[in-house]
């Protein structure tokens, strides 16, 4: 599948100079304010702003690299506008994202669904298997119970929970198995993000945060033990957490989540839940929830959120899609590669989809050829309010990236790539600083000299 047969549809600060008293000796002119005050600028270096271009950008980029690309050049032979240090490799952080996108749109397709089975055996076992969908919140789970029930399932002993359509005790590189959502397991089956979200209400309770997203008894332990001291307040606080405890505790979560939701519906629901099953081969299909949003999609709600749970459920799914299950991250990446060779771009060191792990690499040219491939379907990356650019961001310590294309006026479906890559310690906002550099310099400036 070609990306570019998809459909595309409709994210100063200033010193106080000290002054002391001066001595001044009778019959002479004491030195003014202002004159050691410029004698102070003279010293200063100029912002980068103010230099030439393309000293300004080399003076924030520093040993960074940035790539701005004019794929439309005259020819169809595409130009360098600027290079710096474009085959070194860099830790990507979330701009990682795009390539994982770009695979799973043409491995998968931009029209695919994920799925969830359910199956009800003669002892009223209701079993689950999961196929990874990476938005299985609870409102469609309620959507799930209102048709469980609507086919006749009106009691329920057990419920097993069968997540072998991924490897057990899947672990991405780069978690630090902390309780930020951004930290969550991927699990096969899975209920938000596989976190927990609850209300600490006005008077310090924990409650409910919404009448589809139950207080499990999973959530109300991470609650309480995270929470300990909870005073009155003037409003109630929304608080989410990862379940950190393991894959499996992620998955029994999930089982709670649905489980609730049926008593609330009034399912009479008498047993436990099982974790680590498999649906017995003899069990009849109950039903088969088909996800509400297509790939293409959940893609553009991953991007403009960064989302690095559902990134990493999509990478997984598309390995046990094309290679066979269990999917898992190595051959999760086994897609990434066939992607590349299908495209004829170079190789990329890749250990995870989501850009979380440190031990992923990437060039700004490896990562400006993507973009070339994605362009057809760029609008599903967040954009500026005015439409001028198509931006994914990368952040983590010491890592600032920006990656994506500037539009040209008059010269629709005509972007410009570029490619941002920093590494090291840098000012916060270095990257959107010179990326306003680039965008008046092959935009802005060019735009005027045509109408001058």
């Amino acid at each position: 599948m070609c990306l570019g047969m998809m459909n595309t549809p409709a994210l100063a600060q200033s010193t106080a100079l000290k002054n002391k008293s001066t001595q001044t000796e009778p019959q002479k002119t004491p030195i003014a304010k202002k004159d050691s005050n410029s004698k102070k600028k003279k010293n200063q270096a100029p912002k980068p702003e103010s230099l030439p271009f393309p000293e300004n950008v080399r003076s924030m980029a520093g040993s960074g690299a940035v790539l701005v690309i004019d794929n439309h050049a005259k020819g169809d032979e595409p130009s360098e506008l600027l290079s710096l240090n474009p085959d070194k490799d860099y830790v990507p952080a979330s701009i990682l994202k795009l390539v994982t996108s770009a695979a799973a749109l043409v491995a998968l397709g931009p029209n695919y669904h994920f799925k969830t089975e359910f199956y009800v055996d003669n002892f009223d076992n209701l079993w689950v298997k999961g196929y990874g969908d990476p938005y299985l919140v609870s409102e469609e789970l309620c959507l799930i119970v209102d048709e469980l029930i609507k086919r006749g399932l009106y009691n329920v002993h057990d419920i097993y929970i069968d997540s072998t359509f991924f490897e057990d005790g899947v672990i991405v590189d780069g978690s630090s198995f902390t309780i930020n959502p951004y930290d969550a397991y991927n699990t096969a089956f899975g209920v938000n993000f596989n976190t927990v979200s609850f209300l600490i209400d006005t008077s310090g309770k924990i409650v409910e945060s919404n009448d589809c997203t139950p207080l499990t008894p999973i959530a109300l332990e991470l609650a309480n033990k995270n929470f300990p001291k909870r005073k009155k307040r003037k409003s109630a606080d929304t608080k989410y957490l990862n379940i950190s405890e393991s894959p499996e505790h992620a998955i029994e979560n999930a089982g709670q989540v649905l489980r609730e939701l049926l008593l609330k519906k009034g399912v009479v629901v008498s047993g436990n839940i099982a974790v680590g099953a498999k649906v017995p081969s003899d069990v009849q299909l109950f039903y088969q929830h088909i996800s509400t949003m297509n790939l293409q999609e959940m893609i553009k709600e991953l991007l403009n959120y960064s989302n690095n749970f559902m990134t990493n459920q999509i990478y997984i799914t598309m390995g046990a899609e094309v290679y066979g299950p269990p999917g898992n991250f190595e051959k999760g990446t086994r897609v990434v590669d066939d992607f590349l060779e299908k495209f004829n771009l170079p190789p990329l060191i890749l250990v995870e989809g989501s850009g979380l792990s440190r031990n992923n690499k990437l060039t700004a040219r490896q990562m400006s050829e993507i973009l070339r491939v994605m362009e057809p379907v760029r609008t599903l990356i967040k954009s500026r309010d005015d439409g001028s650019v198509y931006y994914k961001t990368g952040t983590m310590t010491d890592i600032q990236t920006l990656a994506g294309y500037i539009e040209r006026p008059g010269r629709p479906d005509e972007p410009l790539t570029f490619v941002i890559l920093l590494n090291g310690k840098y000012a916060t906002g270095t990257r959107e600083r010179i990326l306003n550099v680039l965008k008046a310099e092959f935009v802005d400036k060019v735009q005027s000299q045509s109408q001058g």
